[in-house]
């Protein structure tokens, strides 16, 4: 096993932690054979220093703190290329209560507001309301966390939370 290979992936791990396949990716660039790097990403993993559960645990409360919903953080985190269990185990392990972070994500993004749209349209009532379930779907919500983080949200034709 060549040295530096190990220098380099222990370099790199030293900084921030990656992806057994963000740090092979990362070797690969650098030129060395696949044998040589599958030799030091086992040794890596022995001492410690890649864990891809630990890595989807810290993606995942990152996600979390900037209000992302789940269906979200799963893409992203597969982007990093961890495997399906590992990110389902950290989703599940967060503890997040995902229609609470919706609700807050809603708050935040949309106020709390009320106004009298007592003359508004029922057309107008509609596209606010299609905008902020859009909104909230492309955070990474499903629709039924979606539904409850708008459930407090009034769309009827008596009050309206706005900006």
């Amino acid at each position: 096993m060549s040295q530096s290979a190990r220098q380099f992936a222990v370099a790199l791990l030293a900084r921030r932690d990656y992806s057994r396949q963000q740090v092979c990716q990362k070797l690969l660039e650098k030129g060395f054979e696949q044998a040589e790097i599958d030799a030091v990403l086992n040794e890596c993993e022995a001492s410690g220093f890649i864990s891809d559960s630990r890595y989807a645990q810290l993606l995942v409360r990152s996600h979390i703190s900037r209000g992302h919903g789940p269906i979200r953080i799963r893409q992203a985190i597969a982007q990093k290329g961890l495997a399906k269990e590992c990110i389902e185990v950290a989703l599940a392990n967060s503890g997040c209560d995902w229609f609470e972070l919706a609700k807050a994500k809603a708050l935040k993004k949309f106020g709390a507001t009320r106004v009298d749209m007592s003359g508004a349209s029922h057309a107008l009532l509609a596209k606010e309301k299609a905008k902020r379930v859009r909104f909230l779907m492309g955070q990474g919500f499903s629709y039924e966390q979606v539904i409850y983080a708008l459930d407090g949200s009034s769309f009827n034709d008596d009050s309206f939370d706005v900006d």
